[in-house]
């Protein structure tokens, strides 16, 4: 039995409920509200260009920040890894004054790569463990194990010791 294709308006309609999770996991990704911005239109144009690819229509949102995620993964590779070192100047020394604590957001934000996405799908967009694996393309024991080394490294970030 053939799926009928989603047309624009519902199409629409579902991204603009989930644009703000969209946004906050790109930004979880790339560390750029300029990117970030960048990669949720790219992710939206290919959703909308293979809607017909989407099987279950109540999967959506897993669905399609999983394309947002590929995009992000995607920008993340066509950076360039090296550093014009006269363009970066005198590097600061490390602020010693431990009395300003992060925010919760600050502390996500500061968490690498690999443990920072995990957290903000889980957290911030209401992902089961499931949905995480499969916008990320890793195993749910691997995303149990982030969300478990995040929660540690944020406990360390906010410990007010």
């Amino acid at each position: 039995m053939t799926q009928a294709v989603m047309d624009k308006e519902t199409f629409c309609a579902r991204i603009i409920g989930c644009q703000e999770a969209m946004f906050r996991t790109a930004r979880a990704i790339l560390r750029s509200d300029e990117d970030a911005e960048d990669a949720v239109q790219e992710a939206i144009c290919t959703a909308f260009e293979r809607r017909d690819s989407l099987r279950d229509a109540e999967k959506f949102k897993p669905w399609v920040l999983r394309i947002l995620a590929n995009k992000c993964y995607d920008a993340c590779r066509r950076r360039q890894s090296t550093v014009d070192l006269d363009a970066v100047g005198e590097i600061p020394a490390p602020e010693t004054d431990h009395v300003q604590r992060l925010s919760l957001w600050q502390a996500v934000l500061s968490l690498s790569d690999e443990l920072r996405a995990p957290v903000t799908l889980f957290y911030y967009d209401g992902l089961s463990i499931r949905e995480i694996s499969r916008v990320l393309g890793i195993s749910e024991a691997a995303v149990k194990t982030r969300l478990f080394r995040g929660r540690a490294r944020l406990r360390e970030l906010l410990d007010e010791k």
